[in-house]
């Protein structure tokens, strides 16, 4: 044999033994590891995030109940909508993730990006019929309340997503509210006394 034959056999056992002393190590704290505590697993980590979670809502005056659900505005809007459809549902504060969904075709980040964009969003009303079949969605706005750059941008979201969907969208302003007449025929259409 050459020399540079033995010394590429002598690389190559050294390499070999190199390699089988670390898969001998990573059994030995695999099995250290199994026999200590067993496998982390999905499910144990679960139960830690959820035991964290619970801990830290144990803590007393943590939170409060809200002085009131509704505003006096939005509350006034509801009394309206209650008053006006007498044979329908009213919800209050939606979330509209809750009342729109993601047709079907796009696939992975194109319908993640579809998604976000109504996840955290929420309206102020939904009409439904007997049948929880959506009739119309109602936002109560004050005309001279201020919304920062970022709001404007979202409520525009919000009012083409609506758009996109065929829902009947109304935003009314407490100050100048339609009579229920108005309103019926604004959401229902001409037949609305018929109903």
């Amino acid at each position: 044999m050459t020399s540079g034959m033995l010394f590429a056999l002598a690389i190559s056992a050294l390499v070999v033994a190199v390699l089988v002393g670390l898969m001998r190590r990573q059994r030995s704290s695999a099995s250290k590891n199994v026999s200590a505590e067993g496998p982390v697993t999905a499910a144990q980590w679960t139960e830690g995030e959820t035991t964290r979670l619970l801990s830290s809502a144990e803590l007393p005056g943590l939170y409060l109940l809200r002085p009131r659900f509704l505003s006096k505005a939005e509350n006034v809007v509801y009394l309206l909508l209650k008053a006006a459809f007498p044979r329908h549902e009213i919800f209050a504060r939606v979330r509209l993730a809750d009342v729109l969904q993601v047709k079907i075709g796009p696939q992975g980040m194109e319908r993640l990006r579809a998604f976000r964009k109504i996840a955290n969003q929420h309206v102020g009303f939904v009409v439904c019929d007997r049948d929880m079949t959506i009739v119309a969605i109602v936002d109560s706005r004050e005309p001279e309340q201020v919304q920062n750059p970022r709001d404007q941008k979202l409520e525009i979201i919000k009012q083409r997503c609506l758009q996109a969907a065929q829902v009947k969208y109304l935003c009314v302003y407490p100050p100048t509210l339609p009579r229920y007449r108005e309103l019926r025929e604004q959401i229902l259409g001409p037949a609305a006394e018929l109903v």
